[in-house]
């Protein structure tokens, strides 16, 4: 029995480029979400990226909020749909993969929304709106890992991911699942931005990884189209 490609959605040069864009911008999300994260809280005298989380700087007391919940949270919502996207076009399709895709659609639908319902001052949620926010925090803070874990069956099936990729998806996913608890029930104390941002950028670095990955194999694949379009079109002598 003969395989099928790989990458099974790019048979034409239209669905190439767009996966190719859908690539790009899952690598640019985590990196800007990250750089504008650390400026953000700079920028904020008397804020402790160590001891402050993410949210507070999108919350209602904070003098970046609407920033932080559009160009932040809304933006990074955006980059992982375009990554799901991405995922679910670049690689062998299956159930798991299946899965993990819808996975990291609901993540970046999650964060998306998650803009829209800034949490409390000091993020202390008293108000259904602070409430809200936490709720919506969830599908990012769990969907990404997770399908980071499953990524390493997804991996297997695909012969161009090696043994390693397998291995630090899966073990990155479940340390940043991990994390989670912990700062949720503030074991450490005074450390919970410290904590948050240890779950939650690995997760997010391992997103434009994969990305870059898939850029790669995309760029790879459209080369080998166009030199047999080429071979097609020379007169045979």
């Amino acid at each position: 029995m003969v395989e099928q490609p790989a990458i099974e959605a790019d048979r034409t040069p239209i669905s190439g480029v767009a996966l190719r864009l859908f690539t790009m911008i899952g690598i640019i999300g985590p990196a800007f979400y990250i750089a504008f994260t650390t400026v953000l809280g700079f920028l904020w005298a008397g804020y402790d990226p160590i001891r402050d989380t993410q949210s507070e700087l999108g919350a209602v007391d904070s003098p970046y909020g609407d920033l932080m919940n559009v160009a932040g949270f809304m933006g990074l919502g955006a980059s992982m749909l375009a990554f799901a996207i991405a995922y679910y076009l670049g690689l062998r399709h299956g159930v798991v993969h299946t899965l993990a895709a819808l996975l990291l659609l609901v993540a970046g639908a999650g964060m998306v929304v998650v803009g829209l319902f800034p949490c409390d001052a000091a993020c202390v949620d008293v108000t259904q709106t602070g409430r809200l926010h936490g709720a919506f925090s969830a599908p990012g803070a769990i969907g990404l890992p997770l399908a980071a874990m499953l990524s390493a069956s997804v991996f297997r099936s695909d012969r161009r991911f090696s043994i390693r990729w397998q291995a630090v998806s899966f073990w990155l996913g479940l340390l940043a699942l991990a994390s989670g608890p912990i700062v949720a029930a503030d074991l450490v104390e005074g450390a919970n931005g410290l904590l948050q941002r240890a779950g939650m950028w690995p997760p997010l670095l391992w997103m434009a990884a994969v990305s870059a990955k898939l850029y790669r194999l995309t760029n790879q694949h459209l080369r080998g189209e166009e030199s047999r379009l080429a071979d097609r079109a020379r007169p045979r002598t």
